[in-house]
């Protein structure tokens, strides 16, 4: 493939396992009834603190697979289960476990919620980390596309928040939903292809 082909590859399935969708309607819920000034600052904690949680373990997560004996066979069957499990409850739920659900929003402190949970782990979930490890090992020869598919998706995410509300008056909390649904599919079909990779890469299958 192209230079242009592998950094919209990697583009993409950054995207669709991010899913800033589905955070932009939890992003909606804590930032309702605010100004506008807080839902900015809201905005730069999220889509801040999860590009760089996506950037640290862009760089070192194989290293602290490697202090600990992970094989990336192993993080590919891993991670493909973990994406496949965000996958299932995005299709049937139309929305991302939060980790947060059944929790008191009231007791969470204002100046962290963009942070916790928007930041992480709504953005830079297990899933989602799991894949830009993934995507460097796979990618050891272009680390810059994968670091310019974090910088992009993060910008996207960035200008999503900004426009949520205009965007919520537009789709609604259904069409979002749905939305979330369709990208849900997409992030399974990821899902089976890493966890199929990881299985041919441990036994040295040659497909």
């Amino acid at each position: 493939m192209s230079v242009f082909a592998d950094f919209l590859h990697i583009t993409i399935e950054l995207f669709v396992v991010v899913d800033p969708f589905a955070a932009m309607i939890m992003f909606i819920s804590l930032a309702k009834g605010e100004a506008v000034r807080e839902r900015r600052r809201l905005v730069n904690d999220a889509t801040l603190s999860s590009f760089l949680i996506l950037l640290f373990f862009a760089f070192v997560g194989s290293y602290i697979l490697l202090y600990f004996g992970i094989s990336i066979a192993a993080l590919e069957i891993a991670g493909g289960i973990l994406i496949l499990l965000t996958s299932i409850e995005m299709v049937t739920e139309g929305d991302k476990p939060s980790g947060k659900k059944g929790q008191d929003e009231g007791g969470l402190a204002k100046r962290d919620v963009g942070i916790v949970p928007l930041g992480t782990p709504l953005l830079a979930g297990p899933g989602a980390i799991s894949l830009v490890i993934l995507l460097m090992n796979d990618y050891k020869h272009e680390i810059l596309l994968v670091v310019l598919g974090i910088v992009v998706v993060s910008f996207i995410t960035y200008l999503l928040f900004l426009s949520s509300f205009y965007i919520y008056d537009i789709l609604k909390e259904k069409g979002a939903r749905a939305l979330t649904r369709v990208f849900g599919i997409l992030v399974a079909g990821f899902a089976v292809q890493y966890i199929l990779t990881g299985v041919t890469v441990f036994f040295g299958i040659h497909i």
